[in-house]
């Protein structure tokens, strides 16, 4: 028997989140031949077509194709992490404020942020067995929940399209498929 619509309630209760325009309200690098959970929080960062964001451990070697950046609702990440100290943990590239629905980011949705542009990707963002360990089993199980509901709680992962630079405080275009 599913049970995991207890957590419906739980995701319907964050604040919402803008659909049209959102903003980036962190940034977190994990730092290549870094310690298990370090990170970096710096107030920019460089994304390029293939490479990612600059100074993060992604690698196009081993990483799936279109997973080149991850974003995560910052709404959801604060729920998960009770404290601001612990955000960094999920390792999500970008944490913004920003409705990241399938039925708002459809796939091939273009974000335009600072001077780069993203594009949402067909790859599904689920949480791993670090994500787990960092939020427990009832973290892992909402974000599940919603993602199956379509709400990407785990979040989005986008290609590069336009290399640029991305600072905390960037608002989000949001241009869809078709548009």
């Amino acid at each position: 028997m599913d049970l995991s619509a207890r957590f419906d309630w739980w995701f319907a209760r964050l604040p919402k989140s803008p659909r049209d325009g959102g903003r980036v309200c962190g940034l977190v690098l994990r730092p290549p031949g870094g310690a298990e959970g370090e990170r970096v929080t710096p107030d920019q960062v460089e994304v390029r077509p293939g490479e990612g964001v600059l100074g993060d451990r992604w690698d196009p070697q081993v990483d799936p194709p279109g997973s080149e950046v991850s974003l995560i609702n910052v709404h959801v990440l604060r729920s998960l992490a009770g404290v601001s100290e612990r955000m960094a943990l999920s390792g999500d590239n970008l944490q913004v404020d920003l409705d990241l629905s399938e039925a708002n980011l459809p796939i091939g949705t273009e974000l335009r942020i600072g001077s780069a542009v993203l594009v949402v990707s067909p790859e599904p963002h689920r949480p791993c067995a670090r994500f787990h360990g960092r939020f427990g089993v009832q973290g892992a199980r909402k974000v599940a929940r919603a993602n199956r509901r379509a709400r990407r709680g785990r979040g989005v992962l986008c290609t590069v399209a336009v290399a640029g630079t991305i600072r905390v405080g960037d608002s989000i275009g949001v241009v869809r498929p078709g548009a």
